[in-house]
């Protein structure tokens, strides 16, 4: 097979990540995920496969390919793209996020947290890796790291002070005074 060219495999990972994020679109929060989105995913995939090496392990394919697993429920299968994204571009805080997300799935919080402060040793001022670690240190039980991360999150981006109230991993610490203190909104 002659050599892939480059513009080609440019237009391969731009359309597996057009299939990725229309999926995405498609995709409701605890509900089953629908054959269409299903579907859209799997060409995804079908897609990178194709892809030769080195191209192929490249850190924007290996994180495609990782977040295409990871919506299709496929999670520790997830975790090797995902995780080599982590080892080659450690700042792609996408890649912390979706191991984080497959941990947390597959019933491993305590690895989840592991990965998420790796995410943060790498990228210390992004709201979101704070966020989401508080997430699951929450529902591990730990308050007091718990709030630290959440005010971590919200002293860097204020707007995650918001979605605190909608998220059921908040659920156990909601009604500490602590949590509140960090929640509330002084005028």
């Amino acid at each position: 097979m002659a050599a892939m060219t480059r513009l080609r495999r440019q237009a391969i990972l731009r359309q597996a990540s057009g299939y990725i994020e229309l999926g995405e679109l498609l995709v409701e929060a605890d509900a089953p995920l629908p054959p269409s989105a299903r579907r859209l995913f799997d060409r995804a995939l079908s897609m990178l496969a194709e892809l030769p090496e080195p191209t192929r392990s490249l850190a924007h394919a290996r994180l495609l390919e990782g977040e295409a697993l990871r919506a299709l429920g496929r999670w520790e299968e997830a975790l090797a793209p995902l995780r080599a994204v982590t080892e080659q571009e450690p700042e792609r805080i996408e890649a912390w996020l979706g191991v984080g997300w497959c941990l947390k799935r597959l019933g491993r919080l305590d690895d989840a947290i592991s990965e998420l402060q790796r995410g943060i040793a790498a990228a210390p001022q992004q709201p979101i890796l704070h966020y989401n670690l508080a997430c699951y240190l929450s529902l591990e039980g730990s308050v007091q790291a718990a709030i630290e991360h959440l005010t971590q999150a919200i002293a860097i981006d204020g707007r995650f002070r918001a979605l605190t109230e909608a998220e059921p991993d908040f659920d156990p610490i909601r009604g500490d005074p602590r949590f509140v203190a960090v929640t509330s909104v002084t005028v």
